[in-house]
């Protein structure tokens, strides 16, 4: 597998928190800050959706949010 290498940077006690959350979850540090990365896109690209959505079709309700609340607790 091709990766890009990339330096980051973070306040000593963010790092120390990476590093052990991590290890707890047999992960490499690459590999934690990679799922956090995806995790963050796919969580914008939702919101760009719903700004798109509410845009075309007005904000969506809290009766609307329910709903949907309801349905994914099952």
């Amino acid at each position: 597998m091709t990766v890009d290498k990339l330096s980051l940077s973070f306040e000593p006690s963010l790092a120390k928190q990476i590093r052990r959350a991590a290890k707890s979850g047999g992960q490499s540090v690459s590999a934690f800050v990679a799922d956090a990365g995806e995790h963050r896109l796919k969580l914008e690209t939702a919101k760009s959706l719903i700004n798109e959505w509410e845009a075309e079709h007005g904000e969506i309700s809290e009766r609307e949010l329910a709903g949907v609340r309801k349905r994914w607790r099952g």
